[in-house]
Formats: C-alpha cells, structure tokens, sequence
C-alpha cells in the first residue's frame, strides 16, 4: 500500500485515493468493520499532504473508526481529536455531520472505559454540531445519550429532566416510538428513587403502549427483559408486592443473561422482604451475591483483555524498517503489559475477596436466627432464647466458619456454656447491650467475660473491644492492601 501512496503522489494522481476513502466510508456506513489499518494509514498519509481539510478529516475519521474496531481505543481516541482538529468550523461548508459523528465516537470510547463526565462532554459537542448541521433527529438523540452520563454520576434530577426533554422533542418531530422508548429504563427508576411513583408509573404505560417494542401478550423484544424487573419496582412502590413478584419472575425467565439474573434475584428478594418470609429472603440474597460474584469476575478479566488490546502496538511495518529498535520495543511492551496485567489481576483477586468476606458477613449478620435473636433482645416484656435457639445460632456459626469450636474452644483452655454463647454472639455482630439481655445479666459482666476470653483464648492482654476485633477475624481470608 505505502508503494501504491508513493506511486500516486508523484503523479499527482488522486483519483484512485478518493475513490478508496469513498469506499471505506460506504463500508463503515453500512456497519463494515474496518479492519485494514496500513490502508486506512495510507489515506491519511495521502491526504495530509495533497487533500483539503475536510478530506483530511474523512481519512482520520475512517483511521479511528478502524482503531476502534481494532479495540485499539488510545489510538482511535487520539485521531478522532485530530480529525476534529482539521475542521475549519468558520467556513460555510464546514462538514458539521461529521464533526458530530466524530465527538459521538469519541463519548463511545469513553462509555466503554467508564469515564462520564468525558462521554458527557463529547455527547455535548456531537448533539452541537448536529444542531449546526441541522439534522434534528440526531442532536435530539446525542442530548437523550446524556441521561446516561448523568445516571451513573447518580444524578437523578440531571436524568429526569434530560430524558422528559428528549421525550418532548421526539414527540414534536413526530417520533412518537423514540418519545415513548426515551420515557422508559433509567427515568422511571430514578423517579421511584425520587418517589415520585404515580409520574413513573404513568411513564411506564406510555412506555408499553407506545414504543412499539411488545407484542399482543405485553412481552417485550428480546434485548429489553430487564423492563420487567422496573416494572417490578413499579408495584413494589405501591405496596403490590404478589404483582412485583409475577414481573421479577417474569425477568428471571426471560431475560437469560447474568444482569437480567441478578435484577430478577434482587427483586425477588425485595419481594420477600416485603412479605416478612425470611427463609425465602436468605435464598434470593444469596442467589443475588453469587450472581454478582460471577458477574464480578467475569466483567475484571473481560477490562483486563481490553486493557491488553488496547495498548497492544505491535505492527508489521515497523518490522520491516526497524527491525532492532521494533525488537526493544515489544519486550518493553511486553514486560509493561504483563506488569500492569498482574497488577489489574492482583487488583481483581483483592476486591473479590473483599466482596466474599461482605457476602460471608452479610449472611453471619442476617441469619433468621440472628435477627431473632436481635428481636428478642428487644422484646418488652423481656423473651429469651430457647434451648432451640441456641442450637440454630451454634449450628450457624459452626457451618460457616468449620474451624471456630477449635479456635474458641481448645482443649487446653475449655470454655464455659455462657462464654462460648458469648463468643457466638459476638461474632454474628450482636451488641454487648443486647447480649447482656439475652444472657440474663448486665453489661459489665459481659464486658469483663470479654476482656477474659481475650487472654483466655487469644493470649493477648486487652479491653473487650479488642475481643471483638479479634473474634471478626475468625473465618475470613486476609488480604493485605
């Protein structure tokens, strides 16, 4: 290709050049990926020497396009500016679409690499200079995209106002689908987190009635299922939680993918909740966790490929002319790759099991026992445990964390029925105060049984509190920071 550039631009020959950056833009219009990146770098070689600035714009448009298809982001990023930065915005025929299109590629790459208030930005300029070029459907659409921003920024008064605005213009231009569509997903949830219920669910009727996107049995296209869960949430709102939970598993069912999974599970669980069942909570809670693990895990290995692709700036052409320098630079590349990707996957391995010791603590805290154990410490008149009780909590205990007996109870230092029910219920957070109650005694004597068990147990001389910390460390993995 590079002989083809050099044959051309001694000729003066142009022709041919344009007639492939026509090519390339029918290609990429008709959703072609772009893949031949030496072809594309050719253009832009051409044209930055014999074209006009729109020309060069085109080519370095088609050159990120085919970047960003290559998921080399950096790059693609980096050119898309230096498209942009050839348009002469104070001439009559300044190409506006495609400075709209370029900032609207440029918000992309910054939605895929979760950096919001940057897609915000370029979503502001991409919906400009669709207005500069007149093209109303398309500014309408670039303003509607910033609801997102704005939802992940957990602002939703910002998302309100974006997409009932969005909803208006749609509507005015006749785009009665696109309205309806835009009243949907993030404007409803942030109107219940608002609680403004009775305009979501309004909004949610307008949504089904008119987008176009259910059938005759009110099943939504394939692609949207996570619609059920919000509406869900609709119901939970007004207290109907048998109608939310007809949704969330509805959601369950349909939506197959792990997001619409985990939306359903947590739904079901707010169901539950609502209803006082507490065996069916603890299912739906841990089903929900487990979902949210796998999804952890997948979504960190999934940016650490990314991130490895992305930088990823090996090419044969450098090869060919520079063999040895190319040679240093690939082991540099190498060893900056592996580095940064052991780092990212330590990264990964921290938060996982920082979120394993969250969900193992959630469950420890949230045990049916353990909140009755709570309630009946607050009882008025006073209740206590039963011999029942007592066993679920030590059965509790004992199944999650194996080794706690042989910890707290050694043969060597063997413990007293009230010291270990002491040791029990404060490693399921239960409060001195209300250990106190359920144990038939005051504070202090709970407090000095405490600073015992310390050095009774950990050999360690010290107050209660450090009794505490001591006993949460039983049963969880530690992981240095």
């Amino acid at each position: 290709m590079c002989l083809v550039w050099f044959m051309m631009s001694c000729t003066g020959d142009g022709v041919q050049m344009r007639q492939q950056l026509e090519e390339l833009e029918q290609q990429n219009s008709s959703g072609e990926k772009l893949l031949n990146d030496s072809l594309a770098e050719s253009l832009v070689m051409y044209f930055d020497r014999h074209g006009d600035a729109t020309e060069q714009m085109r080519a370095k448009y088609i050159l990120g396009c085919t970047y960003s298809n290559l998921n080399e982001l950096p790059r693609a990023l980096m050119v898309y500016y230096e498209a942009a930065d050839c348009a002469d915005t104070t001439q009559v025929d300044c190409d506006y679409k495609l400075l709209s299109l370029i900032h609207g590629q440029c918000a992309m790459i910054y939605h895929t690499q979760v950096q919001p208030r940057s897609e915000l930005s370029e979503l502001r300029l991409a919906e400009f200079y669709a207005w500069k070029d007149k093209d109303t459907l398309q500014a309408i659409k670039r303003y509607s995209q910033q609801s997102g921003a704005y939802d992940f920024l957990k602002m939703p008064d910002s998302v309100i106002y974006v997409k009932e605005q969005a909803a208006r213009m749609f509507r005015e231009i006749g785009k009665t689908d696109r309205a309806a569509r835009t009243l949907g997903g993030s404007l409803i949830t942030s109107l219940l987190k608002k609680g403004d219920v009775s305009k979501a669910i309004a909004y949610s009727r307008i949504y089904e009635e008119e987008s176009g996107l259910f059938d005759g049995n009110k099943n939504i296209s394939k692609g949207f299922e996570i619609y059920y869960y919000i509406k869900g949430e609709c119901y939970l709102a007004i207290h109907q939680p048998d109608s939310a939970e007809y949704w969330f598993r509805k959601e369950l069912h349909d939506g197959q993918d792990i997001r619409n999974q985990i939306a359903g599970s947590k739904g079901l669980q707010e169901v539950f909740e609502q209803k006082k069942n507490s065996d069916s909570i603890a299912k739906y809670a841990t089903l929900a966790y487990e979902l949210n693990d796998s999804a952890y895990s997948l979504s960190e290995m999934e940016n650490i490929q990314k991130f490895q692709a992305s930088y990823n700036y090996n090419h044969q052409r450098f090869l060919a002319k520079q063999k040895e320098s190319e040679a240093k630079i690939a082991w540099l590349t190498a060893i900056i790759v592996i580095l940064i990707s052991g780092i990212l996957i330590w990264q990964l391995f921290v938060r996982y099991r920082l979120f394993k010791n969250a969900a193992f603590e959630y469950r420890l805290e949230n045990a049916p026992i353990t909140r009755r154990l709570r309630s009946l410490a607050k009882s008025n008149p006073p209740q206590y445990p039963t011999n029942d009780d007592w066993k679920q909590l030590r059965l509790l205990v004992e199944q999650e964390i194996p080794e706690f007996r042989d910890i707290m109870d050694a043969d060597e230092v063997p413990l007293t029925e009230i010291e270990y029910d002491i040791c029990l219920l404060t490693r399921v957070h239960i409060s001195p105060s209300d250990i106190a109650k359920l144990k038939k005694c005051v504070p202090s004597y709970v407090s000095n049984i405490r600073s015992k068990l310390l050095k009774k147990v950990f050999q360690i001389e010290g107050t209660a509190d450090q009794f505490n910390d001591e006993i949460d460390k039983i049963g969880k993995k530690s992981v240095k920071i």
